[in-house]
């Protein structure tokens, strides 16, 4: 599941024209640990989102 939302999240920074990185990534994303495996869940909303120029 960890691939497809990478993937996913690459697919979206190239359509918007921006170079995806590590960084923008866990803006969207954190990692976490459930029953011995690593995977990746959406961060909760904030009120304060970054828009597509603040992560170019």
């Amino acid at each position: 599941m960890g691939m497809v939302r990478i993937r996913h999240f690459e697919f979206i920074c190239r359509s918007q024209g921006l170079e995806p990185s590590v960084d923008k990534f866990r803006v969207f994303y954190q990692l976490i640990r459930n029953m011995g495996f690593y995977s990746f869940v959406q961060r909760g909303t904030r009120k304060t989102h970054k828009s597509a120029e603040e992560l170019s």
